[in-house]
């Protein structure tokens, strides 16, 4: 009887060794970067997280040019309404691709293929909480009012989607050989906008100001590449780069 004990005993202990790699494995896979084990607590914003590769500065300068994916969404297992239209995750999408390709146009290439030279780029909007709302039929929009429909879907989605506690996580990888070359995550609290910090937390964001918010994220992914190339006690403070200004 002991040793069956002792086996028993044996056999339980070793199944609770596992199950924490088994837990890490699954949560490793649902999560959007390709790596969160060696990011770091930015100097610059309490808010944000980086990670930059020990060879960065040396590797830096072969990279000229940028792919830029089309960025993930991901809903805030919290957000009570889990329905949403793909066209309001297009135009959330487009909009901060747009900003962080106006940003890096200056600096790289923007191109559409890997290559030795080529940076691929990965961004994700998380956290998102939806709102049902009741449209009128008349706020149908017809199938191929593309100009249009651009138009209203800017103003719905600022109303449906609460964007002021998202957090958008990116990386940057390696197009042929897919290392990871740099890694940020910019948490709830670092997007701060003046909306936000007015009392009136049911108010929604203006477009402009999700634009604006996205063009933020554009400067600190540039920064944070440009950091990249310089010699770490010359880095700039990307984290605060749009804080001053939202929280006057």
């Amino acid at each position: 009887m002991n040793t069956r004990t002792n086996t028993l005993a044996r056999v339980m202990l070793l199944v609770l060794a596992i199950a924490p790699m088994v837990g890490d494995a699954q949560d490793s896979e649902s999560s959007f970067l390709s790596d969160y084990s060696k990011l770091e607590k930015t100097v610059d914003n309490p808010f944000d997280e980086h990670f930059i590769a020990p060879n960065a500065r040396e590797r830096a300068p072969q990279y000229t040019a940028v792919m830029i994916d089309q960025p993930e969404l991901f809903i805030h297992p919290d957000s009570k309404y889990k329905g949403i239209k793909p066209d309001d995750m297009k135009v959330i999408a487009d909009a901060l691709r747009e900003e962080v390709t106006a940003e890096l146009k200056g600096a790289y290439q923007i191109v559409d293929k890997p290559g030795p030279n080529v940076l691929y780029l990965r961004l994700a909007v998380g956290d998102l909480m939806l709102q049902k709302k009741k449209r009128p039929i008349l706020a149908y929009i017809p199938v191929g009012a593309v100009v249009y429909a651009v138009k209203k879907l800017a103003t719905d989605v600022t109303s449906k989607i609460d964007l002021k506690n998202m957090k958008i996580e990116g990386e940057a990888l390696d197009s042929v050989s897919g290392e990871q070359f740099a890694a940020l995550i910019t948490s709830r609290g670092s997007l701060s906008v003046k909306s936000a910090q007015s009392g009136d937390s049911a108010k929604p964001l203006t477009w402009d100001e999700v634009h604006g918010l996205f063009g933020v994220i554009g400067k600190r992914v540039r920064c944070r590449l440009d950091n990249a190339r310089q010699p770490e006690e010359e880095w700039k403070k990307c984290g605060a780069i749009g804080l001053a200004a939202a929280t006057e």
